[in-house]
């Protein structure tokens, strides 16, 4: 048995933060992952990342934006383009090469304090009546099993959330276990070099494509001269007659034909593309990252709200130590922190992909070129602004007949302003949860499945 302060399962963006926040705080801490040491950091995904929480490292923790060979390319807009229509809706941020940079964050994380134990999964939590108290781990060399006692356990394991899922559902309620199919998405990316230059410096593109289960989409990111990051991506509920590399397959070549470029690197690998978990808590337990499904569920980008929450959890959790605290309403400040920061815009991003469902990309299309929906509209209502009740009713009539398309648009702008209220009265104690979570259920439930 080994004894710690905190214990992170999970040496991905989430997970480092947490370790690196707590141990810059003077706390000890073991961070555990099943990768080998070198290859802690090395992930196979989109690569880019938003500005706005490399900032936020840099404020609180000193730590340097990325810099060097960290960055394959410098992102100044979000392209959003159907086949019929192209417009940005937001920037800036950069395209990483995510090995180098992970492994910058694990070397402060390891000067800092942090110990990692490298080759070593999480098997389980270990729970008493009172809370979580560690986890039992498995070293992948020798199969040795041994426990991990911790004050605070913060689960950065991913999508398979492989502490959260083996917590009892009847000794803490609050914290909800499941995940549907609708929630995750398979992707399949790869790193092409291409014989000439290609014309996406410092673009993301999101293409919806015709032959792509929507709201799945296309995407290529530059990742510098003659490289592009490049992949598909759609949720595990919808009904597909193709391969997804078939499909893959096809949509490249109506850019890039076989014989015009080399595949550098490929990968598959499922992502929870949904809005967060209200509450991420438990007493001595934190879930960060996509074990708490901090993923846009828009864009698919987890890694910059994965590094701001392991931020949030290494603080919070540095805060109850002091006070040698690990209650959940000790831990609550960290439900708050999320809520603020991404929450509550990834919740009403949620509303605009239940959108992109149901209009689908003819639906999208008819309106933009009949000019009944603007670009800044559609910006307003993907950044989560929403319209006004003047823009809507004009936006009705110019939309005759097609108001089966007109109703999922309302339903969003009335959507966008329901959760604006009601995430102004986010609960303050783990006592007001339940009742805050049955009005923030009826809400979304109706809305997805309208």
């Amino acid at each position: 048995m080994v004894n710690t302060e905190v214990l992170v399962v999970g040496g991905g963006p989430a997970g480092v933060l947490s370790a690196l926040t707590a141990a810059k705080n003077g706390h000890s801490v073991i961070l555990v992952d099943a990768k080998s040491y070198t290859e802690i950091g090395n992930k196979t995904c989109g690569d880019a990342i938003n500005l706005g929480p490399l900032k936020l490292l840099d404020k609180e923790l000193g730590i340097q934006l990325p810099h060097g060979e960290e960055v394959a390319e410098s992102v100044e807009s979000l392209v959003f383009q159907t086949e019929r229509v192209t417009f940005p809706l937001s920037g800036p941020g950069f395209v990483l090469n995510r090995h180098p940079y992970g492994q910058r964050l694990l070397k402060i994380a390891v000067e800092s304090g942090v110990e990692v134990r490298a080759d070593t999964k999480a098997i389980r939590a270990i729970v008493d009546e009172t809370g979580v108290k560690g986890a039992i781990v498995q070293e992948k060399g020798s199969k040795e099993s041994y426990e991990i006692h911790a004050f605070i356990t913060i689960d950065c394991s991913g999508r398979n959330y492989q502490i959260r899922k083996t917590i009892p559902t009847e000794l803490f309620p609050n914290l909800e276990k499941k995940m549907e199919k609708r929630d995750v998405a398979a992707s399949y990316r790869e790193i092409i070099r291409l014989k000439e230059d290609h014309p996406y410096d410092n673009k993301i593109l999101l293409i919806y494509d015709s032959i792509i289960p929507e709201p799945g989409y296309f995407w290529i990111f530059s990742k510098g001269k003659k490289r592009l990051n490049i992949g598909i991506g759609w949720y595990l509920d919808m009904s597909v007659e193709k391969g997804m590399k078939e499909l893959f397959r096809e949509v490249l070549h109506k850019y890039y034909p076989q014989g015009t470029y080399e595949v550098e690197d490929k990968g598959g690998y499922t992502i929870p593309t949904r809005y967060p978990l209200m509450n991420a808590v438990a007493p001595g337990f934190i879930a960060a990252g996509d074990s708490a499904f901090h993923v846009n569920p828009f864009s698919a980008e987890g890694h910059g709200p994965a590094l701001s929450a392991g931020y949030y959890a290494g603080k919070i959790s540095s805060e109850a130590l002091k006070v040698k605290d690990a209650s959940e309403q000790q831990l609550w400040g960290y439900n708050t922190a999320v809520m603020k920061d991404f929450g509550l815009s990834h919740t009403k991003l949620q509303l605009f992909t239940e959108a992109l469902r149901k209009v689908k990309t003819p639906g999208l299309e008819y309106l933009f070129k009949r000019n009944i929906l603007t670009q800044d509209q559609f910006m307003a209502l993907h950044s989560g602004k929403g319209l006004g009740k003047s823009e809507i009713f004009k936006i009705i009539l110019k939309g005759f007949p097609r108001y089966d398309l007109l109703l999922n648009l309302y339903k969003i702008a009335k959507g966008i302003q329901k959760f604006n209220r009601l995430f102004d009265r986010y609960p303050s104690t783990p006592q007001e949860f339940p009742d805050w979570e049955n009005e923030f259920l009826l809400i979304m439930n109706n809305i997805r499945n309208w």
